[in-house]
C-alpha cells in the first residue's frame, strides 16, 4: 500500500555563512546572506555611491581620484554591511571587529571580505556597474 502523503522536512536557513581567509591563514569570517530586501537595499546604496564613477573615471585626474575613492567607499560599505564576524585575528592587540578591520586592518584580508560578500549578494562587477 502506498500513502500519497509525504513527510514534511525542515529546511534550515542560515543567515550567515562562514569562510576560512585564503590571504591571512588562521583567520575565518562570517557574511551575511541577504533576503531580498536586503540585496534591494545593498544595490540601491551600492548605485547610490558608484552613479558617477564610470563618467569620472574616464576623465581628468581629480574625477580619477573621486571615481577611485567611490570604489573604496563601496568596499566599506559592503564590510560594514555584510561581515558579520571575524574570528581568529587581533588589531593591535584588540579582537577583529569591522571598524578596526576597516580602520586597522590587513588591507588584502578587507578586500577579502568585501569579494566575499559581494559574490554572497549576488552581484557581480558587470551587475554593480550597471546597478
Amino acid at each position: 500500500m502506498r500513502f500519497l502523503s509525504r513527510s514534511r522536512k525542515e529546511t534550515n536557513f542560515n543567515t550567515e555563512r562562514w569562510f576560512d581567509s585564503e590571504t591571512v591563514p588562521g583567520v575565518r569570517f562570517a557574511v551575511r546572506r541577504p533576503s531580498l530586501a536586503q540585496r534591494i537595499e545593498l544595490t540601491r546604496r551600492v548605485r547610490d555611491l558608484l552613479l558617477n564613477n564610470e563618467f569620472l573615471a574616464s576623465g581628468s585626474e581629480p574625477e580619477k581620484l573621486e571615481a577611485a575613492l567611490g570604489d573604496l567607499l563601496v568596499r566599506r560599505l559592503y564590510l560594514e554591511w555584510g561581515l558579520a564576524n571575524i574570528e581568529g585575528l587581533r588589531i593591535d592587540g584588540e579582537i577583529a571587529t569591522v571598524d578596526n578591520l576597516i580602520s586597522g586592518g590587513p588591507e588584502a584580508l578587507a578586500e577579502e571580505v568585501a569579494s566575499r560578500i559581494q559574490l554572497e549578494c549576488g552581484l557581480s562587477e558587470e551587475e554593480r556597474k550597471n546597478s
